[in-house]
């Protein structure tokens, strides 16, 4: 933390400066802009340092919901407050330094960190990389640091927990739908089973995760009743995008029960184009 004498000969204590010697609490207040009013918690032994902190963050729109010097103070405060955010000082005074206490604080209550600290040897930044932090900070840093570290380290957290909205939504629809759907990788192992789908083929999804598809289900042709390729290993060997209808053909299932289904299956694409699964969808044929 860069804590300067900005301009005649007092300290101006209380405040973090700009590489240009500005105080940030008058330049970086107009750059501040729109910024949502995210919580912030700042976890710092040195007091001055932490004054500084607070007096940017608040110029910056942030809010501040507490100042902290010790671990156990920020795992209590933590689960007081719920910040969006904690600015952790690594090394704190007490049986609970800063990476021990956001372990705790990420277990308990899934909220990121973002590391201050000046001490970048190896160890220190191995057991502070153990703890997924979003961002690191080594002192002593301009203020300009800091609010790039934050915006980014907030975007990144709200982009991950839409995606596990998202995720938590997608999983709640799929185990919800009565159609059987299963899902496999590249090879063609099973990677999900809902429970329609385990009541189809006689598996349990925690049986079935990483076998081979064809192991799991067998298909077969329903005028012929002989094996044909499966769809599943099909799809993934042309990489047709999908299978514009449904067919239908008879499922085996683990008990050697036939069915006679319809079938429809849905590549999954990475941002490159290549395949990173398939989505299979049965339901009894009419």
């Amino acid at each position: 933390m860069l804590v300067a004498f900005c301009g005649g000969h007092q300290p101006a204590y209380g405040y973090v400066c700009d590489p240009q010697g500005l105080p940030a609490c008058g330049k970086d207040r107009l750059l501040a802009g729109t910024m949502a009013q995210e919580k912030i918690l700042i976890v710092d032994d040195e007091v001055v340092v932490a004054e500084d902190i607070r007096r940017l963050l608040r110029s910056l729109g942030y809010t501040v919901v507490g100042v902290v010097s010790s671990g156990s103070d920020a795992v209590h405060q933590a689960g007081a407050h719920r910040p969006d955010l904690i600015l952790m000082d690594v090394k704190l005074k007490g049986p609970i330094d800063g990476i021990d206490a956001a372990r705790t604080i990420h277990a308990q209550y899934g909220i990121p960190v973002i590391y201050l600290t000046a001490f970048s040897d190896e160890d220190t930044l191995e057991r502070a990389r153990r703890t997924l932090p979003l961002a690191y900070l080594i002192k002593p840093f301009v203020s300009s640091d800091l609010r790039a570290a934050l915006e980014l380290a907030l975007f990144r957290h709200r982009v991950s927990r839409i995606a596990e909205q998202r995720g938590r939504w997608l999983d709640a629809v799929v185990h919800s739908m009565g159609d059987a759907v299963v899902t496999v990788d590249p090879l063609g192992r099973v990677t999900l089973l809902n429970p329609a789908a385990e009541e189809l083929t006689g598996w349990s999804q925690a049986d079935a995760l990483g076998k081979a598809i064809q192991d799991v289900m067998v298909i077969l042709d329903p005028m012929e009743r002989t094996p044909i390729p499966h769809p599943a290993l099909h799809t993934l060997a042309t990489q047709h995008p999908s299978q514009s209808k449904a067919r239908s053909v008879l499922l085996v299932d683990r008990r050697g029960e036939a069915r006679l289904m319809c079938d429809r299956t849905t590549v999954i694409q990475d941002e490159r184009g290549e395949a990173s699964g398939v989505v299979l969808v049965f339901r009894p044929a009419v």
